[in-house]
């Protein structure tokens, strides 16, 4: 999936929401624009991986509905970079590679890694694959 694969994704989800929500009067149309103008504000075409992230850390720091939205994406972040970047610098440590592991880890606290998508299309989350090669191990 493209990072503009994603965006949509998202914005097809947060309408869907909106119009859900809208239609059971649990928000309000001003609620339902804040919401719309933040997401896109925040989402815009064109995005990198790494922005995306980013970009959808912060959709629900003002809005909190969005979570449910949100949240599995960034568990698919959490599995598919941190924890592999965690392992990464583990190696690395073991290895004696200590400034290499220190550049990593404040790559990826920064969150200023290279990504692949390497998520899924379909939502919700379900248990997480098999194990798969670890971006960040040199080749």
């Amino acid at each position: 999936m493209t990072p503009d694969d994603i965006r949509q994704q998202i914005e097809l989800q947060v309408v869907e929401l909106i119009k859900a929500r809208t239609a059971e009067e649990n928000m309000t149309d001003e609620r339902s624009q804040a919401i719309s103008q933040r997401v896109l504000d925040l989402l815009q075409p064109g995005m990198s991986l790494e922005a995306l992230y980013k970009a959808i850390s912060k959709l629900d720091d003002n809005a909190p509905e969005l979570s449910p939205i949100i949240i599995p994406y960034l568990r698919d972040y959490e599995i598919n970079v941190t924890k592999k970047a965690q392992e990464e610098i583990q190696r690395m440590i073991k290895e004696g590679q200590f400034d290499a592991a220190a550049k990593l880890a404040e790559k990826a606290i920064n969150q200023d890694v290279q990504l692949v998508w390497e998520g899924r299309s379909n939502r919700p989350f379900a248990p997480a694959r098999p194990v798969r090669p670890n971006p960040f191990r040199p080749r």
